[in-house]
């Protein structure tokens, strides 16, 4: 029945039955609201067809689903077969080498067995940071997250790849992207697997945390900024993660504080989770399945672990957290230099002060409680099975 229909039918309740015209009468009201609302949204989406805008937030968000498709073809190769695809990303894996500065070097280290890589040669620190280490896939994406809170993205394969050899000078590793005044480079994040996350999780030195949902992704792409994930003045953007619901994120301080959250209690407003000494940080931050296991190293190489479905989850706003070493070797001099979370078939990739990068099997490193290198390691990251 049409809305004309309707009226007749309502004068002849209205003559029939004049104690019921008030009733009626109200549901006129509110229909011809509800016109009149509709009616403006129609008007509204008028004008913003005839003035271009809406052409624009449509040609914006083709952009943003054809920039995930090509992530994903990236992830997975222009081959329809998955196998050929999962091997040929094992055959072609990236080692990025980054520093504060912006500095990223380009290593190659695919299928070769424990063992020494190669040699840094220069000076390694800057800003009293060592380089960080990333495995990853060749064909991936990464995202710059610049301690300002301002992010841009860089393709692996525009990296130029060092050439083979047994040494490298860090040095005159390229800069791809100069940090500007008054800020440094926190983090690199791989993007190939953004469209499966829930949302960005961001620690910082202090212990902030901080959740951004993806599905303000495009924005964020669109006004290069994330934000900086912290309160203080004296605090900087340290991590960042891809982060999906019932994860588990696993905040580990130098000084040996291991502090667990749920990841969907934490907020979305930056908020100080991990209470720490001043002369404490945060050394590293991992999201956790309940399979996985967390390894934390410190610089001689000694191994603790903790199992992920064990991992005491905080309750308060902010915590100390757990102790992963006695009081009497923190002042022996022992810290923390990294964690991840690894299965038994994964890879350790160590760097130590005398610039040697090298693999070591995660499983075995567990199991021995120990893992030898050179000299003091300055730094850990990881090279999954099947990265």
């Amino acid at each position: 029945m049409t809305f004309n229909d309707k009226i007749d039918e309502w004068i002849a309740e209205a003559e029939t039955r004049p104690g019921s015209a008030l009733m009626i009468l109200k549901l006129i009201a509110g229909r011809l609201r509800d016109l009149t609302e509709r009616n403006e949204e129609l008007l509204a989406e008028n004008i913003a067809l005839q003035d271009g805008s809406r052409v624009e937030t449509y040609q914006k968000r083709i952009s943003y689903l054809e920039y995930q498709l090509e992530l994903l073809k990236r992830r997975l190769g222009a081959d329809d077969s998955a196998l050929e695809a999962l091997a040929e990303q094992e055959k072609a894996t990236s080692l990025l080498v980054y520093n504060a500065t912006g500095r990223i070097l380009r290593l190659e280290a695919g299928a070769e067995s424990a063992g020494p890589l190669g040699r840094l040669t220069g000076e390694l620190s800057a800003a009293g940071e060592p380089p960080r280490l990333l495995a990853l896939p060749a064909r991936e994406e990464v995202l710059l997250l610049f301690t300002s809170g301002r992010i841009s993205t860089l393709p692996v394969s525009s990296l130029p790849a060092a050439a083979p050899g047994e040494s490298w000078d860090w040095e005159a590793a390229p800069v791809p992207e100069e940090p500007h005044a008054g800020e440094q480079l926190a983090c690199l994040l791989p993007l190939a697997r953004l469209s499966l996350a829930d949302f960005f999780l961001q620690a910082s030195r202090r212990g902030f945390v901080k959740k951004t949902p993806a599905s303000l992704t495009q924005s964020i792409l669109e006004n290069h900024f994330l934000g900086r994930g912290t309160l203080q003045k004296a605090d900087q953007a340290f991590d960042l993660l891809l982060g999906q619901k019932k994860d588990l994120l696993a905040l580990v301080s130098a000084e040996g504080r291991l502090l667990g959250l749920a990841s969907d209690n934490l907020s979305f407003s930056a908020e100080e989770r991990l209470r720490l000494e001043l002369t404490d940080y945060v050394i590293a931050a991992c999201a956790l399945r309940p399979d996985d296991v967390l390894l934390c190293l410190t610089q001689t190489g000694k191994v603790i672990q903790r199992e992920g479905k064990m991992l005491e989850l905080a309750k308060s706003a902010a915590s100390r957290g757990q102790a992963l070493i006695s009081p009497a070797r923190l002042e022996q001099g022992t810290r923390f230099i990294g964690a991840a979370a690894v299965r038994a078939q994964d890879r350790l990739i160590v760097l130590d002060a005398a610039g040697w990068i090298s693999l070591h099997g995660a499983g075995e490193a567990a199991a021995a409680g120990n893992l030898h290198a050179e000299a003091v390691i300055l730094s850990m990251g990881l090279l999954p099975a099947r990265a």
